[in-house]
């Protein structure tokens, strides 16, 4: 209604721009004027005609108001007003100043990158679970449920605001079992059909699981950049219908197992394999978040918004503030590397790949213990690729297939708990999952030696005896001290060993004698990741930089300050041309020690870089 810049008066709102239009309603931005110099943007959600004139449309758009105006949680966008202005139907709702998460995507993918970095898709879908998690748990005035569902959750109904908030919207077809309402709908087939869950295809009654496992395709998409059915809507219904799924390894080999694993349970054809509610969605993967990426800073998604969409912002006149630490993480999650197609699997991991690097893998989220959606997951889906999984031995909630004569046999169940929970178990020292988990020993005369293991504690371990298993064995593991803090850096007037012939330019040589002697400066402190930082020397020295780079990872996960082991990965991200990688442990291994024996090394790596 309103044009070159012409604003049109709409009741108690000024419409000033046309937001958009749907197939049943125009949406604008609009100015509310609460008092003189007093006023706030807002937005107005008008029906279309002939939509207005249609009673069933009219009764689901006055059931959208009164859903959305009892909902009030920071993750959802606020309804405030309806009713009816010049015989047309309306809603006034908060305006968020940012993008539907739909754009996102695909400015990411204009901008090189084919998907979200894994923490940072985690972050964003922990906000959308709150929200849901809030619609799911309202009640009615006299404290009686309203079995709210949203069913519509999707890229286009999340808004992410320029501050980084993650705000849930439209809940035009959501349903509530109002009281004294009967459910005149079913039969009727309601939402995006990519993002449809299993009994949403098959018409059947709905509660708050259906949009977990919507949620789940969500985070599939922001995590490969795809959707875990795809094609056309008869075939995309019919593999969703019989849990026919692309795993999300398929697209994104790098992508951390153990994520994946919370990915397919939220997608588990069965809703009784999945996770509970929304609420236990977000724990799993808040949990995920606290021990993969402990680290990743709060401000990346507003970082994020900024870079995107930085000349929108400039034209706004909100010039966003981008620091510099932000776009070197960016330059490692776009690979620094020429534009190569957005679908090729070795493109599509780069990001993950450089989160793997920063977070090496030590911890599998409790929520998969226990239970294994991976049955049902694996309808339709090619043996090898659980296979390849399994074989990986990283998807650890599948631990109970280990040993199936164990849960195939008569005899006791001993349930087994650690605090922290997520310890490595080990029976006669064979690995068999992460606590809580429960075993199933059989009956006789022998003993067995069970095992706990975890990452910074002290190992544990007790015999326990066939004929007298107890029901429950509980631990709480004992913390090993923290490493002292590494020695004050040595100058050492040697000169680092020239490059040896044939090697590329810009790609350093190795001097295994001295860095061995460098090193024992720090290595008495801490034997364990002493010895990880001698095989990884080894292997890089053998022409083995994977391997190697797994022993450095584990070597930083002990002495985050061993500035060798920095090094060491410095040296794998210029062998293996992962620019990133390189440049973020050559400029760690200088903050800890400028006057190193591997100080040259890496300023000459760096230079080479600075240069290109």
């Amino acid at each position: 209604m309103t044009t070159g810049g012409h604003r049109t008066r709409f009741g108690k709102y000024e419409l000033q721009e046309r937001l958009g239009a749907g197939g049943m309603a125009v949406v604008h931005r609009a100015r509310y004027t609460v008092a003189e110099g007093v006023s706030r943007s807002v937005v107005i959600k008008r029906v279309r005609d002939p939509y207005a004139l249609d009673p069933a449309f009219v009764r689901m758009f006055l059931n959208e108001a009164r859903i959305s105006m009892g909902l009030s949680h920071g993750n959802i966008v606020q309804v405030f007003d309806f009713g009816q202005e010049e015989g047309e139907y309306f809603l006034a709702m908060e305006w968020v100043d940012g993008q539907p998460l739909s754009k996102v995507l695909k400015r990411l993918k204009l901008k090189g990158m084919a998907h979200l970095p894994a923490p940072l898709a985690v972050q964003l879908m922990v906000e959308v679970c709150k929200g849901l998690h809030h619609a799911h748990t309202r009640r009615d005035e006299e404290g009686r449920s309203l079995g709210l569902v949203h069913r519509d959750v999707s890229p286009d109904n999340v808004l992410v605001s320029y501050e980084g908030e993650v705000k849930l919207t439209d809940f035009g077809i959501a349903k509530a079992q109002w009281a004294g309402r009967q459910d005149t709908d079913a039969g009727v087939v309601r939402g995006k059909f990519l993002y449809l869950s299993p009994e949403q295809t098959r018409a059947e009654a709905l509660d708050a699981r259906s949009d977990v496992y919507t949620a789940g395709v969500v985070l599939f998409e922001l995590l490969t950049g795809r959707r875990p059915a795809e094609g056309d809507q008869a075939s995309v219904m019919e593999r969703i219908a019989t849990g026919d799924l692309t795993p999300p390894h398929a697209h994104v080999p790098d992508l951390d197992p153990s994520l994946g694993a919370l990915v397919t349970r939220a997608l588990a054809l069965r809703r009784d394999d999945r996770f509970t509610s929304a609420e236990d969605f977000q724990r799993a993967l808040a949990e995920w978040l606290a021990y993969r990426a402990p680290l990743f800073p709060a401000s990346t998604l507003r970082h994020l918004m900024g870079w995107l969409f930085e000349e929108e912002l400039k034209l706004a006149g909100q010039p966003p503030r981008i620091p510099e630490s932000f776009l070197r993480q960016v330059a490692v999650w776009t690979g620094e590397g020429g534009p190569g197609g957005m679908d090729e699997p070795e493109r599509a991991s780069a990001v993950h790949r450089a989160h793997a690097e920063a977070f090496p893998e030590e911890h599998v989220p409790g929520a998969l213990v226990g239970g294994s959606p991976a049955a049902d997951m694996g309808a339709g889906v090619p043996g090898w690729v659980w296979a390849t999984v399994i074989a990986a031995a990283v998807i650890f909630f599948v631990g109970r297939a280990v040993l199936p004569d164990m849960s195939e046999t008569p005899g006791r169940n001993l349930q087994v708990v650690s605090v922290p929970p997520g310890a490595e178990v080990r029976w006669d020292g064979k690995y068999v999952g992460v606590t809580p988990t429960a075993l199933k020993v059989a009956p006789g005369e022998d003993s067995h030696q069970l095992e706990l293991r975890y990452v910074g504690h002290h190992p544990w371990s007790t015999t326990v005896s066939q004929a007298a298993v107890p029901e429950r064995v509980q631990v709480t593991l004992e913390r090993l001290p923290p490493p002292p803090p590494p020695p004050e850096p040595v100058v050492d007037a040697r000169v680092p060993e020239p490059q040896k012939a044939g090697a590329r330019k810009g790609v350093p040589s190795i001097n295994a004698q001295g860095e061995s002697r460098e090193a024992l400066d720090w290595i008495v402190g801490s034997p364990s990741a002493g010895a990880e930082y001698t095989l990884g020397l080894e292997l890089l020295l053998a022409g083995k930089p994977g391997q190697a780079s797994e022993k450095f990872g584990t070597c930083l996960r002990l002495v985050e300050t061993a500035a060798e082991c920095h090094l060491g990965m410095g040296r794998v991200g210029a062998r293996t041309a992962r620019a990133g990688v390189a440049v973020e442990h050559y400029r760690r291994y200088l903050q800890l020690r400028p006057r190193g024996t591997g100080a040259a090394e890496a300023r000459q790596y760096l230079k080479s870089r600075s240069g290109r």
